[in-house]
């Protein structure tokens, strides 16, 4: 939440993703102005293995 790196290792399923994903997303709500207009944002996912990229889609 403080904009450090961070190095995550565990078994497939304990939810690796959801650590990186959420910190993201509460950043993206707390940014966004409640009556102002939205703007439209895109997201690059990198994962190394096509396994991966396939359960993450």
């Amino acid at each position: 939440m403080e904009g450090r790196d961070v190095r995550g290792i565990a078994q497939t399923g304990t939810g690796k993703t959801a650590a990186f994903a959420l910190p993201i997303l509460h950043r993206l709500e707390a940014s966004t102005p409640v009556n102002g207009p939205r703007r439209t944002r895109v997201f690059w996912v990198v994962a190394p293995t096509r396994e991966l990229a396939a359960q993450i889609r």
